[in-house]
């Protein structure tokens, strides 16, 4: 996976999703709410899969003996590639599916409680969508 698509494909997400829930609350249509909702839930499951799959693993990033001796100074931490750096954003967007779900579960039983999950589910996302913005701009 390259990293231009690490840090291009969850901005795309984070938008659309962002896009179909605000259309739905404006033009009252709860099926675009939902598609918003299941889109930072799909967000979360590719998050989880770069994670899981070793994409943003530090073993890729520093040598074998850097790791040994934790020759971690202010160059090496001030250098760090930009996969390294993405590592919050991919935590905050499983953070904002789990969220998400949770909004989702309670949308589709019609409680007004969504509301608030819905929010804060948008919030972590744009703060990953933040963290990968400043990522991209310390390249």
């Amino acid at each position: 996976m390259t990293e231009v698509f690490l840090y291009t494909f969850p901005q795309w997400i984070v938008f659309a999703a962002l896009f179909g829930i605000i259309y739905g609350w404006v033009e009252n249509k709860k099926a675009f709410r939902l598609v918003g909702l299941a889109a930072f839930i799909a967000l979360g499951l590719f998050s989880l899969y770069v994670l899981l799959g070793d994409y943003l693993a530090p073993g890729q990033f520093l040598t074998p003996e850097e790791i040994m001796h934790e020759e971690l100074n202010d160059e090496i931490i001030n250098e760090a590639p930009i996969e390294a750096q993405l590592l919050p954003a991919y935590l905050s967007f499983i953070g904002s599916a789990v969220l998400a779900l949770v909004a989702l579960v309670l949308d589709w039983l019609n409680k007004k409680q969504y509301r608030l999950f819905t929010v804060l589910a948008g919030l972590v996302a744009l703060l990953g969508f933040f963290i990968v913005v400043g990522a991209v701009r310390s390249v």
